[in-house]
């Protein structure tokens, strides 16, 4: 098994943090199109895709307010991938970000894409989108 991993410092309070990764307005702002209630049960639609036509669909599994989300894919590409984990720890710079998605089979192309696109997504778009006010979400996002 293979996990992508990702820890980024953004100068910004853990609540804002989680806020970006639970409410559907901020995700959509960095990452990609979001239909979401954000409580845990619920199932969060995200569409890529130069129209919408890819769907992902994730369950919330756990939210403990300003310090974890997870997800778990319960339709689309990451079904036989694990969980989905965004972890947020107060920094002296602002907030620590450690994300992981968990159990790849192997270290495929769509994996290597996955890691690339994750670390845009987290880096460039969620961290600008905190510390600047713009995200760059998908489908403004680079062709990787």
């Amino acid at each position: 098994m293979t996990d992508i991993l990702h820890r980024i410092i953004i100068e910004t309070s853990p609540e804002k943090v989680f806020n970006a990764i639970t409410k559907q307005d901020q995700l959509s702002a960095w990452w990609t199109m979001a239909e979401m209630k954000g409580t845990v049960g619920s199932v969060a639609c995200f569409s890529f895709g130069p129209n919408g036509e890819h769907k992902v669909e994730m369950e919330i599994t756990e939210l403990v307010a300003n310090e974890r989300v997870c997800w778990k894919c319960v339709s689309g590409p990451w079904i036989d991938t694990g969980a989905f984990q965004f972890n947020i720890q107060a920094d002296e710079r602002g907030s620590a970000l450690q994300f992981s998605h968990l159990g790849w089979p192997e270290p495929n192309e769509f994996y290597m894409h996955c890691n690339a696109k994750w670390g845009f997504f987290l880096t460039v778009s969620l961290k600008n989108l905190l510390e600047k006010g713009i995200g760059q979400p998908h489908p403004n996002d680079p062709s990787i």
